[in-house]
């Protein structure tokens, strides 16, 4: 999908709100907090809220997103630039965003910081040193994922920080997993970046009401 197609899904804040939902709640709202299904739509300000307990809950709230001051489509456009394969660094954001250079810097962080969420695996962690009982043949395929990484970030960033250059380590891994399908890594990154701590718990069983 080209990005101008990409962005016609998005021309205001309430498309990219009304597409975040349905990421977030495929199967409805459900409240976070008491598993309840009613809600009433604070349109003012953007909120759902809980018509049994009350909580007050937004499209982002305790995602990567939580309380962004950023307008939803610079997220969005974010996402299609990473997943899509394209070189993605913080200096292009920020330079087409018209973004603070930092703040570029951190809304790529916090992309790959839902990428390695979204992707952990423990046994293919390449850049975590391996234990005495680690196979010989798991460590072969961490060390030649670890060349590849450092060969992605050469070719693409040049210069990192080192205190950062882990969080590169998660966006190879990303890419290199879903190369050959842009239009489902897109899906995923944005799956990934709507995920909150109480995901894995929003679908189970909900409250009944006498």
């Amino acid at each position: 999908m080209s990005i101008r197609k990409f962005m016609e899904r998005f021309p205001d804040e309430q498309a990219c709100r009304d597409y975040l939902f349905q990421v977030r709640w495929p199967r409805g709202f459900i409240c976070t907090k008491c598993g309840e299904s009613k809600y009433s739509y604070i349109k003012t300000r953007n909120l759902f809220e809980c018509s049994y307990c009350k909580t007050q809950t937004s499209t982002t709230s305790n995602t990567i997103m939580h309380r962004t001051k950023l307008p939803l489509r610079y997220w969005l456009l974010t996402f299609y630039w990473v997943a899509s394969g394209e070189r993605c660094s913080a200096r292009k954001i920020s330079k087409t965003l018209k973004l603070n250079y930092r703040t570029a810097l951190l809304l790529l962080y916090n992309v790959r910081l839902a990428m390695y969420k979204g992707e952990y695996d423990a046994y293919f962690a390449f850049w975590i040193p391996n234990e005495p009982q680690t196979p010989h043949i798991v460590k072969k395929a961490k060390l030649r994922l670890l060349k590849k990484a450092e060969r992605f970030i050469r070719k693409h960033y040049r210069h990192i920080s080192e205190r950062r250059r882990e969080s590169y380590f998660y966006e190879f891994r990303f890419r290199n997993n879903n190369q050959h399908d842009p239009s489902t890594a897109i899906d995923k990154l944005t799956m990934y970046c709507s995920t909150t701590i109480y995901s894995l718990n929003e679908y189970r069983i909900k409250r009944t009401i006498a």
